[in-house]
């Protein structure tokens, strides 16, 4: 048997059952987060040396990058801040 929530494909699914008055408050579990795919060019020795660090680290490429994005911002941030005390 399938699962109800694997049933739905994608947000405009849900929209549309909401519109023709379905519950749809399963799907609204509060753990969402908004995601947007972008496409990004690296040079090659870059992409290289990332790699090379995701294999010492065994976490995938995409993991990587997301991580060192977020350590940067909450070093900007956190410095930021501190500036402005």
């Amino acid at each position: 048997m399938i699962n109800k929530s694997t049933e739905i494909k994608d947000i405009e699914e849900i929209a549309q059952k909401a519109h023709l008055g379905a519950d749809v408050s399963e799907h609204f579990t509060g753990h969402f987060q908004a995601k947007q795919q972008i496409n990004i060019v690296f040079p090659l020795e870059l992409l290289r040396s990332i790699d090379a660090e995701c294999e010492l680290q065994q976490i995938d490429r995409q993991d990587w990058i997301k991580l060192v994005c977020a350590d940067k911002i909450r070093e900007i941030q956190t410095s930021r801040i501190s500036k402005a005390l």
